[in-house]
């Protein structure tokens, strides 16, 4: 693993911890956002998985990653009735979900463009 890529995975995990301390906050010092709450879980899980996609270096990975965020966002989900003020709810954990497989999908998608572009350019020299 070269020194980028466990950049890349240090700063993945810190946005993970981010978004743990966040969630898990007592609602009397949580930070809001004038956003729907559910485009919320969802923009903040999408852009979660576009972050760890890379990690991954086959099809497999990048689908262990998925699952993985989001057992992660059902595990904080859950963790949230332990604090002040929080519930869980499991229309959170959909649009956690949501997130990561839109994430999920739209990298996959920038990974093929960008394969192909490699390819033509590969074959142009």
């Amino acid at each position: 693993m070269t020194t980028k890529d466990r950049l890349h995975c240090i700063l993945v995990f810190i946005y993970g911890a981010c978004i743990a301390a966040l969630s898990l906050l007592p609602s009397d010092d949580a930070i809001t956002f004038n956003i729907w709450d559910k485009a919320q879980h969802f923009a903040a899980y999408a852009v979660f998985m576009i972050m760890a996609f890379p990690i991954g270096k086959s099809r497999n990975a990048h689908l262990r990653t998925a699952l993985g965020i989001i057992c992660f966002s059902i595990f904080i989900e859950y963790a949230q009735q332990f604090s002040p003020g929080r519930d869980t709810s499991i229309g959170d954990a959909i649009a956690n979900s949501l997130g990561v497989i839109c994430g999920y999908l739209f990298s996959r998608w920038l990974a093929k463009i960008y394969r192909s572009r490699d390819k033509k350019a590969a074959t142009s020299n």
